[in-house]
């Protein structure tokens, strides 16, 4: 089944293409009796050239040539006149002829209209007409021969209508098709879009089901862990603390409930000084737990005053996705965030930082090499979950994250730009 459309002219076309192949075959025997005629009994070698001319034209229209294609309707309905005058001249009458005459007249109906084949036609049968003497063949009468010229133009006028009739159907029938395949080839198109964008949907509806699972789930078990340890020392401040770690679980929820957003834009317009006291104090939580200690240090800034536009959720959630990145996949004894300021361009500043993990003596002496790099290329490569919500994240501010191990510790490097308020 081919989605190619053939037009009607196309159609037509091919046909005379296989029509004039038989035709050029059945009448070779025709040609070499003519041969035989024309120039051994009678001698008429302009009417043989004619004819063999006529039969060359049907070969050449019956092979495939780029040149002709189009062409061959046109072609055959003037080779039809042309047969029909010389038929007619050599037999004196125009009654012999009237078989060319009438497939000309047919062949025209498929693509001309009819006031052009009336014009034609007559005009070719008049000046035929008066070329011969119009002799009655078999001793009939001269009524006779006028009588069968007028069932002749009957048979021309309703095998015109008759044809006309027929293409003018099949114009309509395959106007009606291409429309409806028209219609259908846009209909799946669209239902191939709506499925394609369902599936988008769904992957991204999954990808953020699972970021908020990832997210909630360290949340809560930072929690726990906290509230465990405050249980043992019997410590009224982590309870304290942990109402506002319960308010941002509450918070990411109520996002992702309302709008399916998993993070907050909130924009503080703060130093780097400040950024470093609030990541700080979001780790107090994490310190006051049994997680190895997290320091944030940051570089001397006290000579600038410069304000920059933090996106504080985001910087935060990314951080905790490192943090926790670094928990899960390694014996950690101590984890260290540097801040740093980096390049400056026009209204943005670049953010460096540094997270360093120190990695325990257990884990240095224990894991083999085959381990590290594993474990490296898991890190490279997204594929685990933590990093790979950092790398979203940190893309959301044109920056990007990398990570490299080793010995003796895990280092990731994480860079973004944020806007400058003022100095």
């Amino acid at each position: 089944m081919t989605d190619e459309v053939i037009s009607l002219e196309e159609t037509v076309d091919v046909a005379i293409k296989k029509a004039v192949r038989v035709l050029a075959i059945l009448s070779f025997p025709a040609l070499l009796i003519s041969f035989y005629r024309n120039l051994y009994l009678d001698f008429l070698p302009s009417h043989q050239l004619v004819l063999s001319l006529i039969w060359i034209i049907f070969v050449i229209l019956s092979v495939n040539l780029k040149l002709i294609d189009r062409h061959r309707l046109n072609t055959l309905v003037a080779i039809m006149f042309l047969l029909f005058v010389a038929v007619s001249v050599r037999n004196e009458s125009t009654v012999v002829g009237s078989t060319f005459f009438l497939l000309a007249v047919g062949l025209m109906s498929f693509q001309h209209s009819i006031k052009l084949i009336a014009l034609v036609s007559i005009t070719i049968f008049l000046v035929t007409h008066s070329l011969t003497r119009e002799t009655i063949l078999f001793g009939l009468s001269y009524e006779f021969g006028i009588v069968y010229q007028l069932l002749n133009l009957s048979i021309y006028l309703v095998l015109i209508f008759a044809i006309k009739k027929i293409v003018g159907n099949y114009v309509q029938l395959h106007e009606e098709q291409t429309n409806l395949n028209s219609f259908l080839i846009d209909k799946n198109k669209t239902s191939y879009l709506q499925v394609a964008e369902a599936i988008e949907d769904v992957n991204a509806e999954k990808e953020r089901l699972e970021y908020f699972t990832v997210t909630v789930s360290s949340f809560l078990k930072r929690l726990y862990e906290s509230m465990e340890l405050a249980k043992e020392k019997k410590d009224n401040m982590p309870p304290e603390r942990c109402m506002h770690e319960i308010n941002e679980i509450r918070r990411i929820i109520e996002d992702h409930a309302n709008c399916g957003d998993q993070i907050r834009h909130e924009a503080l317009s703060i130093s780097l000084a400040e950024f470093s006291e609030d990541l700080n104090y979001y780790f107090e939580l994490h310190n006051m737990s049994s997680r190895p200690y997290l320091d944030v240090t940051q570089q001397d800034t006290s000579g600038i005053k410069t304000k920059y536009l933090f996106p504080s959720n985001l910087c935060k959630l990314m951080a905790h996705h490192v943090v926790e990145y670094f928990l899960e996949n390694h014996l950690i004894e101590k984890l260290n965030f540097d801040i740093q300021l980096g390049r400056r361009a026009i209204g943005k500043q670049q953010i460096y930082i540094n997270a360093c993990g120190s990695l325990s003596n257990i884990q240095h002496e224990n894991f083999s090499d085959n381990f590290t790099r594993k474990d490296t290329n898991k890190s490279n490569s997204s594929e685990d979950r933590n990093i790979y919500f950092a790398e979203k994240i940190i893309k959301q501010m044109s920056g990007n994250l990398h990570i490299e191990k080793s010995e003796n510790s895990v280092n990731c490097d994480l860079n973004f730009w944020v806007p400058i308020v003022g100095d």
